[in-house]
């Protein structure tokens, strides 16, 4: 018995030096993850490399089957030691969120305004339009009655989601079940819910930008990757469909797709969206559909309801279609199986939304549109005076086939946007977002038209006088 305890005694002793000599060798990795971060520094690469991870997950597997170790151990000893060794490398090369950029932007006009400065503002994507009247009568109605009520379905009312599946399926020819349809608070809340719900630590999202960076923001949440796919200006911000198919065949879990685009206003067009989708299906890729902006085209734009494709994600919103940003109310489409599972998370995280806001979604659905669809016609001419105003100052553009964007490129050498965003809104009181919010497009700069349109073509003179001033 002696024996056998000191034998134990000897053994733990040796595990122990064992695990001495493995956080030495974590140590020597750690600090060759600081000297490739000064590198990437150098370089100005991003610290995240999906692909470098990929091999080194693979590498450690291959190694662990060798061995006669658990493959599962040897992922997640793999994701561990990547995150470890981002975390050194991020301490040596603080990375800004973009999304933060464009939160920085909104933050800094609202201080101006607070001051008491008139601002014309292109930085916000809000419709900027009073909801349709028959909506605003069905919420204080539903507080007359007092049909205020406690918990609702985490699914949402059924009659708002049963209203929602038969415009749809009226609207792309297909046919959408009730139970298919989830209501949440806002089409962030659909994406976040969407992309939590089936991407786990290092999995890959495709992402073509420029793009909202909420995308980004909700992956990084998940612990995922993002595998970004610059599409260029000068190809019309086309995706390139080889580029696509080469990610594609690395085995990415999800692909984003944003039509019309925020920022570009660029409207996939539909052979090409075919394209995408087939591409998806022969690489079982799911694709999160982020379509909010669909009503805001002067001809209708492809759809994934429309395609077929089951292993999908479609995401709606009342905030750009009826003008109800804060009211929070957004819907998402997919299949029985996935609606269950990303239901979780709902349940979860906000129990419901309210359901005096679900009722007065209800009746936007029923008796809005009109008044809407001309609020809309609006702002497109809004999109179309503002580009002609564009048209006469030092910036270079695509007509924008949907949204409420346009995403001009300041002909200047060596532009930051990001400076020249702060100096407008300090000089000229025109507030707009830069590119670096949406990707590496450090030249462009956002603008969201949607308010008065009186303003356009004096905050447009700003912004040219601006870019005449920009020093070479």
């Amino acid at each position: 018995m002696l024996r056998a305890l000191s034998n134990l005694e000897d053994y733990r002793t040796r595990i122990r030096e064992s695990d001495k000599k493995i956080l030495a060798l974590v140590r020597e990795r750690l600090d060759m993850g600081a000297e490739v971060a000064k590198l990437k520094h150098e370089r100005n690469l991003p610290t995240i490399d999906a692909d470098a991870e990929q091999i080194t997950i693979g590498n450690l597997v291959q190694s662990a089957e060798k061995l006669g170790i658990e493959k599962s151990f040897a992922t997640r000893l793999g994701e561990l030691l990547i995150e470890e060794t981002i975390r050194v490398e991020n301490s040596a090369q603080p990375e800004s969120s973009k999304d933060q950029l464009m939160k920085e932007m909104f933050e800094l006009t609202q201080k101006l305004i607070r001051q008491g400065r008139k601002v014309t503002r292109f930085e916000i994507g809000e419709p900027n339009f009073t909801p349709p009247k028959p909506v605003i009568r069905g919420l204080n109605s539903t507080f007359q009655a007092k049909k205020v009520i406690g918990y609702g379905p985490a699914s949402g009312l059924p009659e708002l989601r049963s209203a929602i599946a038969s415009e749809l399926s009226r609207q792309h020819k297909t046919k959408i079940e009730p139970d298919q349809v989830l209501i949440t608070p806002g089409a962030r809340f659909a994406i976040f819910a969407t992309i939590t719900s089936y991407i786990s630590s290092l999995e890959r999202v495709v992402i073509p930008q420029p793009a909202w960076p909420a995308y980004e923001e909700c992956v990084n949440f998940a612990k995922g990757r993002v595998v970004p796919l610059n599409t260029q200006f000068e190809a019309g911000w086309e995706i390139d469909l080889a580029a696509l198919e080469s990610e594609l065949k690395k085995g990415p879990k999800m692909l984003v797709l944003n039509t019309p685009s925020n920022p570009t206003g660029k409207a996939i067009h539909k052979e090409t969206f075919n394209q995408i989708v087939e591409l998806a299906a022969n690489h079982n890729t799911m694709i999160l559909s982020d379509e909010v902006y669909d009503r805001y085209v002067r001809s209708p734009a492809p759809s994934i309801l429309e395609s077929g494709y089951k292993n999908s994600v479609y995401v709606n919103s009342f905030s750009k279609q009826f003008s109800l940003t804060g009211w929070r109310i957004a819907y998402l489409v997919t299949t029985k199986e996935n609606a269950l599972r990303i239901r979780r998370v709902l349940q979860t995280a906000v129990t419901c939304v309210p359901e005096f806001i679900q009722n007065a979604a209800l009746v936007a659905i029923k008796r809005g549109r009109n008044e809407a669809s001309r609020q809309i016609k609006a702002i497109l001419d809004k999109v179309d005076l503002t580009c002609r105003e564009l048209n006469k100052i030092d910036v270079s553009f695509n007509k924008p086939e949907g949204a409420f964007y346009v995403f001009p490129k300041a002909n200047k050498p060596n532009f930051d946007s990001y400076a020249f965003a702060k100096k407008l809104l300090e000089q000229h009181s025109v507030s707009i977002t830069p590119g670096l919010a949406f990707g590496d497009y450090p030249e462009f700069f956002r603008l969201a038209v949607s308010w008065p349109k009186g303003q356009i073509p004096s905050a447009i003179r700003a912004i040219g006088a601006a870019i005449e001033s920009w020093p070479q």
